[in-house]
């Protein structure tokens, strides 16, 4: 039960956050000049982020100066506040970067709607972020005070997952990498990516953390337990694979063709005969009931031992070879679009 002194503190918590909020975003629509408000008023009244420009924000981009673009950014819509940064990078303004820096903490959640036919929830940051790294407009100097600003001060962000996928190991996110590993959500992709990012320190005291949440193989997300086994092939992963292989791939319940991709990798990293004898299962369609994808099997098979050649692989490679297409054998030495990295 509230004590009097309990309802007092709390009163005078709420209107101490009040005043924060109010501070941080200070401008309303009706602050702004006639011709702005208008437009400004349409967009404020919307409830999720179009994928495309409508004329109301090519409106604002158009006839807002600079200094009245920065208060919108500091408007307490979060929308408008989106639609101000996205008008700053896109008019080129030489300090965007900088501005961007200013407001990773905005962390109000906005809906946005990436393709004409799907959406989500994004936090204001990660819309500014995306915004920003769009086209490739930062500079590699520029990419690295951002990884460190999200990672070190702002991890809760979703761009946090995003970059810990692509960066090289280094010892100052390790333990940012290492607690992420280590939390289960509601999406599988989260956890995993995470681990991806710590099987890259190959470090011996993470062997068994990664191992146990490598084997529930959770689906859709088995593509991630891959990467990470090529990352840092170690024996004590090996049963993983021959799990996926009875468990999967026999029956033919793989998620998509990509799976196997990651999977065949995974396997042929090893270079020895276990590997080759899993592999070469993967090539006998005896072995699999129902499978849609089969008919990459082999492409998948020839890429991995491609990337990873030993002559424990040279038999089974001669045999292949002739029977790639033309498409396979042009793009063997060069990346997947899948693998490319932003940071």
């Amino acid at each position: 039960m509230y004590t009097i002194k309990k309802v007092i503190f709390v009163l005078i918590i709420l209107t101490f956050l009040s005043c924060v909020n109010k501070d941080r975003y200070p401008y309303k629509v009706s602050d702004f000049r006639t011709e702005l408000e208008g437009p400004l008023k349409k967009l404020a009244t919307e409830k999720e982020l179009p994928i495309k420009d409508t004329i109301a924000q090519n409106y604002i981009r158009d006839h807002s100066s600079k200094q009245e673009l920065l208060q919108v950014l500091n408007c307490n819509n979060p929308l408008l506040r989106v639609v101000a940064y996205r008008a700053i990078v896109n008019r080129k303004e030489t300090d965007y970067f900088k501005i961007l820096l200013g407001h990773l903490n905005d962390t109000t959640k906005i809906v946005w709607w990436y393709y004409e036919d799907a959406a989500g929830e994004f936090t204001v940051s990660d819309l500014l972020i995306r915004k920003a790294v769009d086209g490739n407009k930062l500079s590699k100097n520029e990419k690295k005070i951002l990884v460190d600003s999200v990672l070190l001060k702002h991890p809760y962000l979703e761009t946090a997952m995003w970059m810990i996928q692509d960066i090289e190991p280094q010892e100052k996110y390790y333990a940012i990498i290492k607690e992420k590993c280590k939390i289960k959500t509601n999406r599988c992709g989260e956890q995993l990516s995470a681990c991806y990012a710590l099987s890259k320190f190959r470090k011996k005291e993470d062997l068994a953390l990664l191992k146990e949440t490598f084997n529930k193989l959770e689906n859709p997300c088995e593509d991630w337990v891959f990467k990470s086994i090529e990352e840092n092939p170690q024996e004590i992963y090996f049963p993983i694979l021959k799990k996926y292989y009875d468990t999967v791939i026999k029956k033919g319940k793989q998620f998509s063709s990509d799976d196997l991709k990651y999977f065949c990798r995974a396997v042929a990293v090893y270079k020895n005969e276990e590997s080759l004898s899993l592999l070469m299962a993967i090539l006998d369609k005896s072995n699999q009931s129902v499978n849609d994808y089969f008919k990459y099997n082999q492409d998948n098979v020839f890429r991995a031992i491609h990337k990873y050649k030993s002559p424990v692989y040279q038999k089974v490679y001669t045999q292949l070879k002739p029977k790639m297409s033309y498409y396979v054998i042009e793009y063997l030495d060069k990346p997947d679009y899948d693998d490319t990295k932003t940071w």
